[in-house]
Protein backbone atom coordinates (compact mmCIF):
# COMPACT_ATOMS: atom_id res chain seq x y z
CA UNK A 1 0.00 0.00 0.00
CA UNK A 2 2.54 1.99 0.86
CA UNK A 3 4.14 1.91 -2.68
CA UNK A 4 1.22 2.59 -3.99
CA UNK A 5 0.64 5.71 -2.40
CA UNK A 6 4.25 7.17 -3.77
CA UNK A 7 3.28 6.08 -7.22
CA UNK A 8 0.21 8.05 -6.65
CA UNK A 9 2.16 10.91 -5.64
CA UNK A 10 4.94 11.01 -8.28
CA UNK A 11 2.41 10.86 -10.93
CA UNK A 12 0.16 13.96 -9.35
CA UNK A 13 3.88 15.98 -9.32
CA UNK A 14 4.64 14.88 -12.90
CA UNK A 15 1.57 15.83 -14.07
CA UNK A 16 1.51 19.14 -12.27
CA UNK A 17 5.12 19.72 -13.95
CA UNK A 18 3.28 19.00 -17.22
CA UNK A 19 0.67 21.74 -16.79
CA UNK A 20 3.14 24.03 -15.78
CA UNK A 21 5.35 23.40 -18.52
CA UNK A 22 2.75 23.69 -20.79
CA UNK A 23 1.39 26.79 -19.70
CA UNK A 24 4.92 28.55 -19.55
CA UNK A 25 5.25 27.66 -23.30
CA UNK A 26 1.73 28.40 -24.19
CA UNK A 27 2.90 32.17 -23.01
CA UNK A 28 5.81 31.90 -24.69
CA UNK A 29 4.31 30.98 -28.05
CA UNK A 30 1.81 33.71 -27.22
CA UNK A 31 4.69 36.10 -27.27
CA UNK A 32 6.69 35.11 -30.17
CA UNK A 33 3.31 35.38 -32.35
CA UNK A 34 3.26 38.96 -32.08
CA UNK A 35 6.80 39.20 -32.93
CA UNK A 36 6.24 36.79 -35.53
CA UNK A 37 3.69 38.07 -37.38
CA UNK A 38 5.60 41.96 -37.35
CA UNK A 39 8.26 40.50 -38.85
CA UNK A 40 6.81 38.64 -41.63
CA UNK A 41 3.95 41.54 -42.13
CA UNK A 42 4.47 43.45 -45.13
CA UNK A 43 6.33 47.08 -44.74
CA UNK A 44 5.74 50.54 -45.63
CA UNK A 45 8.39 51.56 -48.39
CA UNK A 46 10.12 54.88 -47.72
CA UNK A 47 8.21 56.90 -49.66
CA UNK A 48 5.25 56.08 -47.56
CA UNK A 49 7.14 56.91 -44.64
CA UNK A 50 8.24 59.87 -45.04
CA UNK A 51 4.59 61.03 -45.94
CA UNK A 52 3.27 59.99 -42.76
CA UNK A 53 6.07 61.39 -41.15
CA UNK A 54 5.05 64.82 -43.35
CA UNK A 55 1.37 64.11 -42.26
CA UNK A 56 2.33 64.05 -38.74
CA UNK A 57 4.60 66.92 -38.78
CA UNK A 58 1.73 69.02 -40.14
CA UNK A 59 -0.44 67.40 -37.32
CA UNK A 60 1.62 68.42 -34.09
CA UNK A 61 2.25 72.36 -36.24
CA UNK A 62 -1.97 72.22 -36.60
CA UNK A 63 -2.40 71.03 -32.89
CA UNK A 64 0.57 73.73 -31.70
CA UNK A 65 -1.22 76.52 -32.83
CA UNK A 66 -4.15 77.96 -30.66
CA UNK A 67 -7.39 78.34 -31.79
CA UNK A 68 -7.92 81.24 -34.66
CA UNK A 69 -4.75 82.40 -35.10
CA UNK A 70 -3.49 83.78 -37.83
CA UNK A 71 -0.67 82.79 -40.22
CA UNK A 72 0.07 80.26 -42.85
CA UNK A 73 -1.40 77.25 -43.05
CA UNK A 74 1.15 74.36 -41.59
CA UNK A 75 2.36 72.52 -44.62
CA UNK A 76 5.28 69.54 -44.98
CA UNK A 77 8.66 70.43 -43.07
CA UNK A 78 11.44 72.51 -45.34
CA UNK A 79 13.81 70.23 -43.86
CA UNK A 80 13.75 66.23 -45.03
CA UNK A 81 13.38 63.54 -42.44
CA UNK A 82 16.85 62.09 -41.03
CA UNK A 83 17.42 59.31 -42.43
CA UNK A 84 17.55 57.20 -39.36
CA UNK A 85 13.36 57.96 -39.08
CA UNK A 86 12.79 56.54 -42.51
CA UNK A 87 14.96 53.61 -41.91
CA UNK A 88 12.95 53.04 -38.38
CA UNK A 89 9.88 53.09 -39.82
CA UNK A 90 10.37 51.13 -43.18
CA UNK A 91 11.38 47.65 -40.46
CA UNK A 92 9.45 48.47 -37.48
CA UNK A 93 5.67 49.72 -38.92
CA UNK A 94 3.63 47.71 -40.83
CA UNK A 95 1.52 48.80 -43.92
CA UNK A 96 -1.45 48.32 -41.82
CA UNK A 97 -0.17 50.52 -38.91
CA UNK A 98 0.85 53.17 -41.70
CA UNK A 99 -2.28 53.00 -43.05
CA UNK A 100 -3.78 53.79 -39.88
CA UNK A 101 -1.76 56.54 -39.51
CA UNK A 102 -2.70 58.16 -42.24
CA UNK A 103 -6.30 58.11 -42.03
CA UNK A 104 -5.70 59.96 -38.41
CA UNK A 105 -7.15 62.92 -38.09
CA UNK A 106 -5.04 64.57 -35.70
CA UNK A 107 -1.18 64.14 -33.82
CA UNK A 108 -2.45 61.76 -31.05
CA UNK A 109 -4.76 59.90 -33.01
CA UNK A 110 -1.52 58.95 -35.20
CA UNK A 111 0.40 58.37 -32.45
CA UNK A 112 -2.52 55.79 -31.00
CA UNK A 113 -1.69 53.95 -34.80
CA UNK A 114 1.72 53.51 -33.83
CA UNK A 115 3.71 50.38 -31.77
Amino acid sequence: MPLAAADDARRARRREVLATLAIVLGLVALLAARWIQRRFAAHPTAEQCGAMLDRYAEQRARAARPDGALGPAPGPPTSPHPPADIARCTKELTTAELGCAMRSGHADELERCLP
